[in-house]
């Protein structure tokens, strides 16, 4: 599902929620959202919920480059519905110019980098974030600090 720039908002995001439901035994999802600026925590936390009933799904991209009202809590829901899919063996993660994503998302990336042996392919990308560089730290390491 491709929305590149486009005016989706957190409402569509509902209906997408609603839709996704529908599609259990999908097993690939591609869903790029990329510089869609209307997109917030709110739509990201529904379409979560549709995206944990996808019990069958093995490969998964989703593109938020460029979706500046995503936040920590947006990112940190949509990796809680990543952990729930047991079968998921490919990750593609894009959160590129979502500047209100910080060392706290990023830490909650890596929880499922360092957690989910099963990924044998994982790309995240959060270049021009509000991730420090000791907080890129946090997708590889849990003692970061050290």
């Amino acid at each position: 599902l491709y929305f590149y720039g486009s005016d989706i908002t957190d409402k569509a995001m509902k209906s997408m929620c609603i839709m996704l439901r529908s599609l259990i035994t999908l097993s690939h999802l591609d869903l790029s959202l990329w510089g869609n600026k209307k997109i917030s925590d709110p739509g990201m936390i529904d379409v979560s919920y549709g995206l944990s009933k996808l019990t069958h799904l093995n490969s998964f991209q989703m593109d938020l480059r460029s979706c500046e009202g995503l936040s920590d809590l947006g990112v940190s829901h949509v990796i809680d519905a990543i952990q729930s899919l047991q079968l998921l063996s490919r990750l593609n993660l894009s959160l590129g110019g979502c500047s209100k994503v910080t060392d706290v998302g990023c830490e909650k990336i890596g929880d499922i980098v360092r957690a989910r042996t099963s990924l044998i392919d994982i790309e995240v990308d959060v270049r021009v974030t509000g991730i420090s560089e000791g907080g890129v730290c946090l997708l590889y390491t849990s003692d970061a600090a050290d």
